[in-house]
């Protein structure tokens, strides 16, 4: 049983149903992935690293990668080449992969508990009969409810993102195919961004509080008039969950559930769809081995895998103590140019040359430049 039918779930169940066995999706939305949550990008290396294929149908526009704004006006680029996606519609391909499968998806259903019962889990839902499995996969969303009941979630701490959409003719500033982020000390470690979707743009705020007011002022810096908003959108995105483990026997827990969202820039889709991919594969191995025990091995790949290093969150925390000036300071050492043609000599020299007061900075900066290289390929 699969709680949640979103890129996690969908993706978990795809490997489960393809290898012969019986999945029941239980999912609480009338439509899968419907509403939008999201940002919606996704790079190409984190559709490859879940195994999964482009599809036209729902890329809205592909794009070189990041293009990052600073308070002086200046920029630099993090080149990943990806899609501004459909959201919904890439939802509903991956599940529908899984239900193609042999998989059943049942809509407007809510779980409401899951306990342990004569070695399996009994899972009661809003809509009368309880459901039983010997296995649940909990994938239902930041509120990580199958994390809680299962007794593994300790604690959880959020961002907010708030997102507005308008039409392309009501939009001056150019993306010319990247995704472009702006950074300040006002975001708190968060940041602005703009996505480009063919005939619209989406523009939001993610930051720990005052999204509301920053994202006033982010539009008025952007022109935009609030009179021509399409649609808005927004909630809570995982920062940092601390969970007993991810796994017991039986049970995982996968993407914005377990919290596996990269901490510096927010980026989900990618973490869910290979914690999925892991927690399908592991859980296939446990039927094939009749041994629900099995399941634990998923805590240990997700542990080993570069969604957990340390190195994310310290970078994410150098981020919000950092000043207008530090991200200034950071685009000149960038050069004003792209991240892969800088090389570390190369940094330390600019640094040496033209900042040299920012040396007491080295070990910061290097374990920033290692988060940075992580997130530019897991990210998102």
């Amino acid at each position: 049983m699969i709680v949640g039918a979103g890129p996690a779930g969908g993706r978990a169940g795809m490997e489960l149903a393809k290898a012969g066995r019986t999945v029941l999706f239980l999912e609480k939305r009338d439509v899968v992935g419907v509403p939008v949550q999201c940002g919606e990008g996704l790079s190409r290396f984190g559709l490859q690293n879940a195994r999964l294929t482009v599809r036209e149908d729902w890329v809205r526009e592909r794009v070189h990668g990041v293009r990052a704004m600073l308070p002086d006006g200046t920029n630099f680029t993090v080149s990943i080449p990806g899609y501004c996606i459909d959201r919904a519609k890439f939802d509903q391909w991956v599940v529908q992969q899984a239900v193609d499968a042999g998989a059943e998806l049942r809509l407007r259903t809510r779980a409401v508990s899951a306990r342990r019962e004569d070695g399996g889990w009994l899972v009661e839902t809003d809509r009368g009969d309880p459901v039983r499995s010997r296995a649940i996969i909990g994938a239902d969303g930041p509120a990580s409810n199958v994390a809680r009941w299962a007794g593994l979630l300790l604690h959880r701490t959020y961002t907010k993102a708030l997102e507005y959409r308008f039409h392309e003719r009501d939009w001056t500033f150019p993306c010319d195919g990247w995704l472009i982020f702006y950074y300040a000390q006002k975001y708190h470690g968060g940041y602005a961004w703009v996505f480009p979707k063919a005939e619209y743009y989406d523009v939001g705020v993610l930051a720990v509080d005052g999204v509301k007011d920053l994202m006033a002022g982010f539009c008025a810096q952007m022109k935009v008039p609030l009179d021509r908003i399409h649609k808005k959108t927004g909630g809570d995105i995982p920062f940092r969950y601390t969970l007993s483990a991810l796994a017991a026997p039986g049970l995982a827990v996968v993407g914005d559930a377990a919290g596996v969202t990269n901490p510096v820039f927010g980026g989900g889709i990618h973490p869910a769809l290979y914690s999925g991919r892991i927690a399908g594969e592991v859980a296939v191995r446990a039927f094939e081995r009749d041994d629900m025990n099995h399941f634990l091995e998923y805590d240990r790949y997700m542990g080993a895998s570069p969604f957990f290093d340390p190195v994310l969150w310290k970078t994410a925390a150098l981020f919000g103590s950092w000043d207008d000036e530090h991200f200034n300071f950071a685009g000149d050492v960038m050069n004003h140019g792209d991240t892969r043609d800088v090389s570390t000599a190369r940094a330390f020299w600019r640094i040496l040359a033209r900042h040299p007061r920012y040396l007491s900075e080295t070990r910061e900066l290097l374990t920033m430049k290692r988060g940075l290289s992580l997130t530019q390929k897991y990210g998102w």
